[in-house]
């Protein structure tokens, strides 16, 4: 199922010729021990920004333009059907994007979608509007979110459509002015030459990112607070140096992970709850959460195609031409929270 899926979304980017261009988010919840996905939902209404600079990670994966003489030769669907099972869920589009997609296209626009991992996978999806406007619309809507989970050979999941009214947000005069003060000094740090990732001026104290390779963290500090006080603020300056590349390799996993848990979540017979991760240049580890005890029947053989799917995919070339040879480490735990012992 998943290899015609494949090949038919390739079909049709060689008919639009084009990338993608929307990019949904979803939200993440981060435990002390390790990241957890435990909620994900891709919002259509623009929140203003969080003053506590809590970001969403973006999981939108396109396929690339092919040519139309590639696209001819018999060896691209030949070499689609060879592709692991997770690394044909990683390149065709996210679940939650094409039920996004196709929602909208039916004209549903003011909508959210959220995807909640447990034994079965809860995708949620809230119209704006009334309880009547839910229950008229109920039929429907679940109608096509199961054809689409269908056609990626997806059979672990519940549909619940509901309703919200959206709440409007006044921005607080302190909040225009924290707004403005951060503004300014981005640009005065930018328009003096230093390389800036972003400035924070909501928490107590100014928060200034900047990258690995901007050595003058001690002069951007200096002129961040000569700025903050022109424009009426004495708040202290915090400096924060980020290493962008281990960011992006990082965020490249979490693409890779958010193929892994909807490939196995989505499917009963690997029997996956939810997954967590911990992320480190000299090792990822990936847990694997199921709702198996280790002396379920079958459990034994559940665990070793899991990690059987998760290595071909990590260890393909494609990944390995992206993540290099960054170690990694896969935990497989029963419902109790217990690694297995096999």
């Amino acid at each position: 199922m998943m290899d015609e899926l494949l090949k038919k979304e390739i079909e049709e980017d060689m008919e639009k010729i084009q990338v993608p261009s929307s990019l949904y988010d979803f939200a993440k919840n981060i435990k002390e021990e390790s990241k957890v996905t435990n909620v994900q939902e891709i919002p259509v209404v623009k929140k203003r920004r969080n003053r506590k600079f809590h970001f969403a990670a973006a999981a939108v994966v396109g396929l690339g333009i092919l040519t139309g003489s590639a696209f001819l030769n018999p060896s691209i669907a030949e070499m689609a059907s060879k592709i692991p099972y997770l690394g044909q869920v990683f390149q065709t589009k996210p679940a939650y994007e094409l039920i996004h997609d196709a929602l909208e296209k039916e004209g549903y626009k003011n909508l959210s979608l959220g995807m909640t991992p447990g034994e079965k996978v809860l995708f949620e999806i809230r119209l704006e509007g009334s309880e009547k406007d839910a229950d008229r619309e109920r039929g429907k809507i679940t109608g096509i979110v199961e054809d689409i989970l269908k056609s990626k050979g997806y059979d672990s999941y519940e549909i619940n459509v509901t309703s919200f009214i959206p709440g409007v947000v006044k921005e607080t005069e302190e909040e225009k002015q924290m707004t403005q003060l951060g503004s300014k000094i981005e640009e005065g740090l930018r328009a003096s030459g230093y390389d800036i990732i972003s400035v924070n001026p909501y928490n107590p104290k100014i928060e200034v990112s900047i990258p690995l390779t901007e050595k003058r963290v001690d002069e951007i500090q200096k002129a961040t607070i000569e700025l903050a006080k022109v424009n009426g603020s004495d708040k202290e300056v915090q400096m924060d140096v980020v290493d962008v590349e281990n960011n992006k390799r990082e965020g490249m996993w979490m693409e890779y992970l958010r193929s892994i848990h909807e490939g196995l979540a989505l499917k009963k017979e690997y029997k996956v709850s939810g997954y967590a991760y911990s992320y480190k240049p000299e090792k990822v580890k990936i847990v694997i959460k199921t709702s198996m005890t280790a002396s379920d029947e079958g459990a034994k053989e559940t665990v070793g195609k899991i990690r059987y799917e998760i290595k071909a995919f990590l260890d393909s070339e494609d990944v390995k031409a992206k993540v290099g040879k960054q170690p990694y480490v896969v935990i497989v735990r029963d419902k109790s929270g217990k690694d297995f012992p096999y």
